[in-house]
């Protein structure tokens, strides 16, 4: 087996790691040597992709929803080499009509849960010396968006995040970054590619002249989450086919 990327001895914690993204993290860190813990709320679909993965894959139960499942997880784990900050979701409406019990639920979500966890588990990685967190930002992050106001606050938040962490843990070897999808081809995602009108329009724009797969943003987190990125940091890594270089 090629290792290029060898995570052999390292454990990485994936949340949303039931969801098709964070299966594939899963998938290319424990093919590069790597054990992964998938901390999600479905924990019965947790353990199933553990099982299937074999015996450097555990399933762990986490509602990021729940500050003190938060920080029962970050007390659990006293060696956690790569975080990444998988979970997430977005809720389309127009700003004016926007729900404000959706609103706060996503700014936990999306942005308060990945900071507590960065925050509770970096301190270990500081001590040592060395240490990967990656953030799943957007092309939200960069652009403003249409009907989804939290979704872009909170992505837009995390590329700040990702900033002000890095300036901070830099310095004692733990690189902090994040990955940007683009339109990838996911439960989240394929309402706006199956529509007729905005699936076309949105493949119009992608020079790649196709949609994102799961492992399209496997791979980045993989080159993230190795030594090969031990002098990035700060950063955002678009995986959108081009999108915003358009």
């Amino acid at each position: 087996m090629n290792k290029l990327f060898d995570m052999t001895g390292k454990v990485a914690l994936v949340t949303g790691g039931a969801g098709l993204l964070g299966k594939k993290h899963a998938e290319a860190i424990i093919e590069q040597g790597g054990k992964v813990i998938i901390a999600d709320y479905n924990f019965d679909s947790a353990v199933k992709i553990a099982n299937k993965l074999g015996n450097l894959a555990h399933a762990e139960y986490i509602n990021v929803l729940d500050k003190e499942s938060i920080f029962r997880v970050v007390n659990k784990y006293e060696k956690i080499d790569v975080l990444i900050n998988n979970a997430g979701h977005a809720l389309r409406a127009p700003s004016v009509d926007y729900p404000m019990d959706d609103w706060d639920r996503l700014i936990e979500l999306n942005l308060t849960a990945p900071f507590l966890l960065s925050r509770g588990l970096a301190p270990p990685m500081l001590h040592r010396g060395a240490g990967k967190v990656i953030f799943t930002a957007s092309l939200w992050s960069f652009l403003g968006g249409r009907s989804v106001p939290a979704y872009t606050v909170t992505k837009s938040g995390i590329a700040g995040m990702i900033r002000a962490l890095s300036n901070e843990w830099a310095p004692q070897g733990v690189q902090v970054n994040g990955i940007a999808p683009g339109y990838i081809d996911t439960d989240l995602t394929r309402p706006a590619i199956n529509d007729p009108e905005i699936g076309p329009a949105f493949l119009a724009r992608i020079p790649a002249g196709r949609w994102g797969e799961p492992q399209d943003v496997a791979g980045a987190a993989l080159f993230l989450a190795s030594h090969h990125s031990d002098y990035i940091t700060g950063t955002i890594v678009p995986v959108d086919g081009g999108w915003l270089a358009h």
